[in-house]
């Protein structure tokens, strides 16, 4: 496990990547823009409905700069950005990351999206199940939180399956893309016990 500085985070060794029985998981890099664009484009009528960064399309050279940032964001701990690809085919399936952590006190918080055609084949499970591992076993967590819009049942069946606990509801207090104010639910962890037996690897070779 890796010794934490929480004085300077950027000091602190993140495995990668994490490599599932499906998919591998890491860090943003260059030129990764033109395959998270077609992601995104696909995708758009779904993401459109949750994301805030998905209020407008985006150009490939947009999302390359998205890229590019948070490779910088990663490199400096301030947010740990991830990409899930295809292990077979190397298809980008989706967006997800450990986000808005406190290094010194170790709450760390899941987000994830996928794209359409990877939805319904339990991906963002596996990939969300993944990260909870990784969490707390190679980031030293100490609980890990998820957060959901109200309506937004295809995600909370995730979060559900991941074995995350519900703790609490903020009312009107999720903006969605198309302005509308909504209720935000949130579920936390406190260990990842029930996903010993989960099948997932990091810091090596694929």
């Amino acid at each position: 496990m890796t010794e934490f500085n929480t004085k300077n985070p950027i000091l602190i060794d993140i495995p990668m990547p994490i490599v599932t029985d499906r998919m591998i998981i890491r860090e943003p890099r260059f030129c990764d823009g033109v395959a998270i664009h077609e992601g995104k484009e696909e995708s758009f009528a779904e993401i459109h409905k949750w994301m805030d960064w998905a209020k407008t399309r985006s150009t490939i050279e947009e999302d390359e700069i998205v890229a590019r940032e948070a490779h910088i964001r990663f490199l400096k701990k301030e947010d740990l950005t991830l990409y899930a690809f295809d292990k077979k085919t190397g298809k980008f399936l989706g967006g997800t990351g450990l986000h808005r952590f406190d290094w010194e006190h170790r709450i760390i918080e899941i987000g994830y999206w996928y794209r359409t055609s990877a939805t319904g084949k339990g991906y963002a499970t596996e990939g969300t199940k993944a990260l909870i591992r990784y969490a707390f076993n190679a980031l030293d967590a100490k609980k890990v939180t998820i957060v959901v819009s109200e309506s937004n049942n295809a995600s909370r069946r995730v979060i559900e399956k991941a074995g995350f606990k519900y703790e609490y509801t903020v009312h009107d207090e999720d903006v969605l893309p198309d302005g509308s104010i909504t209720d935000k639910h949130w579920y936390s962890l406190y260990n990842a016990d029930h996903l010993n037996d989960f099948n997932v690897k990091w810091g090596m070779t694929p």
